[in-house]
């Protein structure tokens, strides 16, 4: 049976938890500081919510909440964090190693559109918390890597045009995204016909995709 170290002493006398508990408890922290935001940010709005409301439905101190997460931003970063490792996932399996740049590009907005769709309240916190950081002005709107890689293999490959660089191309899939996002997520809430995210966002990512393309003579 595996044994965790023996707490050790610490220089004032007091015991000092083995590293492996240690890690469990702030995991245990961070995840009832994550709970206790997500909660408040989906019942009464990202802008509107406080660390010390979110402190108190956590049941701890408004300092330990800083210490996990100095700014509220910082815990979209989490979540969104959490969307770019299940699109990287995707691309790391071996068929979506072995497709064509577009393919790969058609994957990740797959992956993202079945993830909102499974979650609709946190794609609602992600996309209106991150609305809330752009009127500071302090940080842009988060990009997705993986875009920019995709697009720079299919312009190196002959498939993209080199027209536009590989930045402003995943900026420009970014923004589609993000505002095909905040459009579903209105038609959920505000309209009797709402529309499926997957389609809408493939078929503005053909739009910008065939804009893109070389067409070989």
């Amino acid at each position: 049976m595996t044994r965790e170290p023996a707490a050790t002493t610490t220089a004032d006398g007091a015991a000092a938890q083995p590293a492996g508990r240690r890690e469990r408890r702030r995991q245990e922290i961070r995840t009832a500081i994550l709970n206790a935001a997500l909660e408040l940010f989906a019942d009464q709005g990202y802008a509107t919510t406080s660390v010390d409301q979110i402190a108190e439905r956590a049941d701890l101190a408004r300092r330990t909440v800083f210490n996990h997460f100095p700014r509220k931003r910082d815990m979209l970063e989490v979540w969104a964090n959490e969307r770019r490792e299940l699109v990287a996932a995707r691309l790391d399996q071996d068929a979506a190693r072995q497709a064509s740049a577009r393919r790969q590009l058609e994957l990740q907005m797959e992956v993202l559109a079945e993830a909102n769709e499974q979650d609709p309240r946190m794609a609602h916190v992600i996309s209106l918390g991150w609305l809330s950081e752009l009127g500071t002005f302090e940080s842009p709107f988060p990009i997705f890597e993986t875009f920019r890689e995709s697009v720079q293999a299919g312009q190196e490959c002959g498939d993209f045009s080199r027209a536009a660089s590989p930045e402003t191309v995943a900026e420009l899939l970014c923004a589609c995204y993000s505002d095909t996002l905040h459009r579903w997520l209105q038609a959920q809430q505000h309209t009797d016909t709402p529309f499926a995210l997957g389609p809408a966002l493939r078929a503005k990512l053909d739009l910008i995709l065939d804009g893109l393309a070389v067409h070989r003579g």
